[in-house]
């Protein structure tokens, strides 16, 4: 498991630090749908960034690697829907 490159314990910190990223990635992009999508799809965005960049340097729980995915997709969504909200509000009003 890991990048035979760096020493176990980095390895450890590392994908302790992805499955971190991947969990907070995914709890902002969720909240991002109900609300301040564009600031919670950001920070959904930025951390499943960091953590697929950990998981493709070093290696390390190549599991989290979908959900980390799934993480940054959601983020995306958050940016979009609330775009789409704000033209819609400004062309409604």
């Amino acid at each position: 498991m890991g990048n035979p490159m760096y020493p176990p314990n980095v390895l450890e910190a590392k994908a302790k630090e992805a499955s971190d990223d991947t969990r907070s990635a995914l709890i902002f992009g969720c909240i991002g749908l109900i609300c301040f999508g564009f600031i919670f799809g950001f920070l959904a965005f930025r951390k499943a960034n960091n953590a697929l960049e950990i998981i493709d340097l070093y290696q390390v729980v190549p599991e989290k690697r979908s959900m980390a995915m799934g993480a940054k997709i959601l983020g995306i969504a958050d940016i979009v829907l609330w775009g789409v909200g704000l033209i819609l509000r400004i062309y409604l009003s």
